[in-house]
């Protein structure tokens, strides 16, 4: 069994607000990369390009840890998470500063539509992992694959972020937070996808002072365990462990799903691709 530790790194409160950086913070970056490494589990990097400069040193601490950088659009715009400008301009600032391209995407809210896979074959992404195969953030997402697959036959395959059934609710910290983990704990009980693939913020870490700009229901959504994420995270991780999961990179798990369904002959299933709106 193979499991990905994912982070959309982005401003703040997913855009909810003007943007902020609270959350970027060397020494709390430290401390998140510090329990990573006590449980040998890799981080794959979902950055919004526009703000990788924002708070100079923290993708640097993120890179001296090894961490694998994939693009998460330029200015994380819920209005176009997939448009023609968001990708180009995005995978334009993500080249200049990591000198080479991204090869994974991850829309905002991970609202993707085929118009934006078709843009992100064109640009020459190897994989999306933007579908949550959930009723969030559109209900009609719950019809869709828990496993790797290539939407519409393309080239790209997509990654979906796990989901536990059979409510389908989005394994991520926002998530744990939201719920509690004695409730969550539970619900891992129940079959989970190969490889599973982790989602969380840096705002789900840690009680921010820029929360108080939020306005409802997200300020009462943020507040829900403010204070919990990073020890539900550590009980996570250590429960991936008890279960012999290996923790591996999404990279290193799309370039399997890659070569699984190269033998397969395409999609795990003909289904039609995720439309954003």
């Amino acid at each position: 069994m193979k499991a990905c530790i994912t982070l959309d790194l982005e401003p703040d409160h997913a855009g909810r607000m003007a943007p902020a950086y609270t959350a970027w913070d060397r020494d709390r970056v430290g401390t998140l990369l510090d329990l990573l490494a006590a449980h040998e589990a890799p981080l794959s990097a979902f950055a919004v390009a526009g703000s990788l400069g924002a708070v100079p040193g923290v993708v640097e601490r993120f890179q001296e840890a090894g961490t694998e950088f994939h693009l998460h659009s330029y200015s994380h715009d819920l209005a176009n998470p997939d448009s023609a400008d968001e990708i180009s301009r995005g995978q334009e600032a993500f080249t200049r500063f990591f000198g080479r391209p991204a090869e994974g995407y991850r829309a905002p809210e991970g609202r993707i539509s085929p118009e934006g896979l078709a843009r992100l074959e064109a640009e020459g992404f190897r994989f999306d992992s933007s579908v949550f195969p959930s009723f969030w953030p559109r209900p009609r997402y719950v019809t869709f694959p828990r496993r790797p697959y290539r939407p519409g036959g393309g080239r790209i395959v997509e990654m979906p972020v796990a989901t536990v059934t059979p409510a389908r609710i989005i394994v991520s910290l926002s998530w744990m937070k939201l719920l509690g983990w004695p409730v969550f704990r539970r619900l891992l009980d129940a079959p989970l996808p190969d490889p599973l693939v982790f989602d969380m913020h840096l705002h789900d870490l840690w009680a921010l002072s820029s929360k108080t700009a939020l306005k409802a229901p997200w300020s009462w959504l943020y507040a829900r365990n403010a204070a919990a994420g990073f020890p539900i995270l550590a009980a996570f991780l250590s429960l991936l462990r008890e279960r012999g999961y290996d923790l591996i990179t999404i990279g290193e798990a799309a370039r399997h799903a890659e070569a699984v369904l190269a033998v397969a002959g395409g999609a795990a299933a003909p289904v039609p691709a995720v439309r954003a709106r």
